[in-house]
């Protein structure tokens, strides 16, 4: 029972990573929780011990076959991490998974002529006024200009999108990042 006097339960903030089918999702949250402490070491789609996928059927397809759940403290706050399915046919679940999320993850490729692929969910997140953010993945396997990735995602956004990182190269490795809003590099 929860008196008066005491503090409502601290709500989970809840992100849903979506984006087309082998985007990196499952790869992007292994790596958060990674970074947050959660897991110890991170698992690969390759070798099947990620945290997301872990279903006989994902595992077996090597793919995403309905929403995996993962949480972790990061900075104080919790998280719970909605890892959808990409895959065409496991849109709807998607879509569900974006309506209960606080924010869309959109996990995308850096190549301008995958845009397309991305087209109907950022419609489905602008007409249902989700917050989200694209999470360009990728970066260090290609020699494609932010610029460029930036303007192909921009002509299919109803909002503007904003930089928010871009990644320092040197010579075909990405070495590091530099963060636009607090105007600092971090290799």
């Amino acid at each position: 029972m929860i008196s008066l006097k005491d503090p409502p339960p601290a709500l989970d903030d809840r992100a849903a990573l979506v984006g087309p089918y082998l985007s990196g999702k499952t790869s992007l949250m292994e790596s958060i929780l990674h970074a947050a402490g959660a897991i110890t070491r991170k698992g690969t789609i390759k070798d099947g011990n990620t945290v997301g996928d872990s279903s006989a059927e994902a595992r077996a397809r090597s793919m995403s076959t309905e929403v995996s759940v993962a949480e972790c403290d990061y900075l104080g706050d919790h998280w719970t991490f909605l890892d959808c399915p990409g895959s065409i046919e496991l849109s709807q679940d998607a879509k569900a998974a974006c309506m209960v999320a606080d924010v869309a993850i959109v996990v995308c490729e850096p190549q301008p002529e995958r845009a397309l692929t991305i087209a109907p969910l950022l419609h489905f997140l602008d007409e249902h006024a989700i917050p989200h953010m694209l999470f360009i993945n990728k970066m260090d396997m290609t020699e494609m200009r932010v610029r460029d990735v930036l303007q192909a995602y921009q002509a299919l956004s109803e909002r503007p999108l904003v930089l928010r990182q871009v990644p320092i190269r040197e010579g075909e490795s990405v070495t590091g990042y530099l963060d636009l809003i607090s105007e600092r590099a971090y290799r």
